[in-house]
């Protein structure tokens, strides 16, 4: 048998007893901190000592490095997932982020400025100066946790917002959580 073709180290190997193998398998479900004591008591039903047919099975078939293998194939598969998953939730950060620029960039511009009072730019200003500012921020940390490392988290050393200014980062999220349903 080739590579491409040979079971995986926790599937039944070739000319394995099906006997075996499904021994095996309760052995190899019982997770990292695994016994043949334990798998013997699981499928024999019995809170006695395996015995050392057992043993010789066991290392006949390798079933140690087998479910270590299997361990390590399972550790990568959810690091995989959780990586794929923290990828997808920056993807959405960035587009509510990017969003909110430009919903600021056009209140700025409709707002007239060159034509109000200055009480009503001065009223005006500093909500849209604070939200625009904190989502460049904001995106500026998201791209760059993108590049430096996926092994941390993105909103890892996000800045402290204003509270109005969460409550309308949150009202985007909820418009978008709205829009996809």
């Amino acid at each position: 048998m080739t590579n491409e073709t040979a079971p995986k180290p926790w599937e039944q190997q070739p000319d394995e007893p099906p006997e075996w193998y499904d021994r095996f398998h309760v052995y190899l479900n019982l997770g990292p901190s695994r016994s043949l004591s334990g798998a013997f008591r699981a499928w024999a039903g019995s809170t006695g000592k395996h015995s050392g047919v057992v043993s010789n099975v066991s290392k006949e078939w390798n079933w140690v490095e087998r479910a270590l293998a299997y361990d390590q194939a399972d550790r990568e598969e959810k690091a995989a997932f959780e990586a794929a998953r923290e990828a997808e939730a920056r993807e959405r950060r960035l587009h509510r982020l990017e969003k909110i620029i430009e919903d600021s960039a056009a209140a700025l511009d409709i707002a007239d400025l060159k034509n109000l009072s200055p009480q009503e730019a001065r009223a005006l200003l500093p909500s849209l100066r604070l939200l625009f500012s904190s989502a460049v921020e904001l995106q500026r940390r998201e791209l760059q946790s993108a590049t430096a490392s996926d092994h941390f988290p993105a909103a890892s050393g996000w800045p402290e917002l204003d509270p109005e200014i969460e409550k309308i980062l949150d009202m985007y999220a909820d418009e978008e959580s709205a829009s996809s349903e």
